[in-house]
């Protein structure tokens, strides 16, 4: 006679074996979430705090450094990550473990922000501008490399429906502990000199990317794809080479094509925080509390910002990229109506209008990553984030040369009046060029 095993002797074993590695990938990924927000939040606060184009601006035009060079720091930072993403985002791409590469990133750059400060401090005003512009080149060439480390990372290891609550948890307490340690430095430094209090306010900028560096060794990788190794006697490509073939793919792409319509449509839009801080640093560099004003007011605007885009991401990510746009323009028109009437001398007024741009091009990024997130195939991420970056960097390289050299033999109010004409322009063609619900297109035409 037969014996039947009883149904659940054998049911059991086998779901429990089923789905065991599921649950323990799902405990790993909850673990992982407070982890990536706290390193995130170290990372915003340091950004903050030694920020190329607020604090450092602010450090230049107090060192009497030409307008010019002030301005051409935006220049060199993107075009330093052009290069990056020319000549690195293939191996990103083929680099199977991120984290580490993410943290030797965050090190890395405190150690060029660490450099700007002991040349600062020690050396003479020709040291210090080499100290600039070799360390601004550095920075940028890193921060490339980390975007698309970190857009690859996230998007391999934590699941769509949590992208936008960590970034926008990264965001809310990464500006209120800003806030918080700017005051602070603002109490305990009221009668030092201006060097001292910009060279402090960077130098806390400096452990918090080691900080964030610490962060980051407790996060575990659960999504790793293993890079396929090279045949036996393949020749490597060129970077510049596979670059432009890379680029040529992604343009017969339907969904890259609209993405860079995107893209170079807000480069312009994008300039207005490093313009804006350059009349606010010129007008305001010797004052005690001009650099606190800014600081706080940049980090207020992405608190504001964090629930306003987010609820409206909910609706279309189209209506966020034009809303941010003329949040632009509006502000460019009321500083430059303010700055030719003479009453533009306070630094509140500065700091006003810094946290709406501030506000606007955090909603303009925010929505710009989640899109093309959404949007770009696993196996094109890297190549598209480059491709689509460097051609924006050589659009930003160009312009904001130019707009510092206006302001250099003009005044910087000139290059307001053409970022605020742009933002203008740009928020019309958002409503002629993209979907009126782009979020839902993405999801639903993954490989478009």
């Amino acid at each position: 006679m037969l014996v039947t095993p009883r149904p659940e002797s054998h049911a059991q074993p086998m779901t429990t074996q089923q789905d065991k590695p599921q649950a323990d990938s799902t405990a790993v990924a909850r673990r992982n979430l407070p982890i990536l927000a706290g390193q995130g939040a170290f990372n915003m606060m340091a950004w903050s705090m030694a920020s190329p184009s607020i604090v450092l601006t602010f450090l230049a035009v107090s060192l009497d450094l030409p307008i010019f060079l002030a301005g051409l720091l935006v220049s060199i930072r993107h075009g330093a990550g052009t290069l990056g993403d020319i000549f690195v985002s293939a191996s990103i791409a083929r680099l199977p473990r991120k984290k580490g590469a993410i943290i030797c990133m965050d090190i890395a750059v405190a150690v060029c922000f660490l450099l700007v400060i002991v040349v600062t401090l020690q050396g003479d005003r020709t040291a210090t501008i080499a100290a600039f512009v070799i360390a601004i080149f550095l920075i940028g060439v890193l921060e490339e490399i980390k975007a698309m480390l970190i857009i690859d990372f996230v998007s391999d290891n934590v699941d769509s429906r949590s992208r936008m609550h960590v970034s926008y948890l990264q965001k809310a307490i990464g500006g209120a502990g800003t806030i918080a340690l700017v005051l602070l430095v603002h109490q305990l430094m009221q009668d030092a000199g201006p060097l001292s209090r910009h060279s402090t306010v960077v130098m806390i900028g400096v452990l918090c990317f080691l900080l964030s560096a610490l962060s980051m060794l407790a996060f575990r990788e659960i999504a790793i794809t293993e890079a396929a190794a090279p045949e036996p006697g393949a020749r490597k490509p060129r970077a510049l080479t596979g670059f432009f073939s890379r680029a040529r793919d992604l343009f017969a792409e339907p969904w890259f094509r609209r993405f860079m319509v995107i893209r170079m449509s807000f480069v312009v839009v994008g300039l207005s925080v490093p313009f804006f801080a350059l009349i606010a640093a010129e007008a305001h560099h010797t004052s005690a509390k001009g650099l606190t004003a800014l600081i706080i007011s940049s980090s207020a605007a992405v608190l504001v910002a964090t629930p306003l885009w987010r609820v409206l991401n909910g609706y279309s990510l189209k209506l966020v990229m034009a809303v941010a746009a003329l949040m632009v323009a509006l502000t460019g028109c009321a500083l430059v109506g303010l700055h030719y009437t003479g009453v533009d001398h306070d630094i509140h007024l500065h700091a006003a209008s810094l946290f709406l741009v501030t506000i606007a091009v955090t909603g303009l990024g925010g929505a710009r990553s989640l899109y093309f997130m959404e949007v770009a195939p696993k196996e094109q991420r890297i190549a598209a984030k480059a491709v689509s970056t460097s051609l924006a960097r050589i659009a930003i390289v160009a312009i904001s040369a130019a707009l510092a050299a206006v302001a250099h033999s003009a005044e910087v109010a000139w290059a307001i009046v053409f970022i605020t004409v742009v933002s203008f322009l740009a928020a019309i063609l958002s409503f002629w060029v993209l979907p009126p619900r782009m979020a839902e297109e993405a999801r639903q035409h993954p490989n478009r």
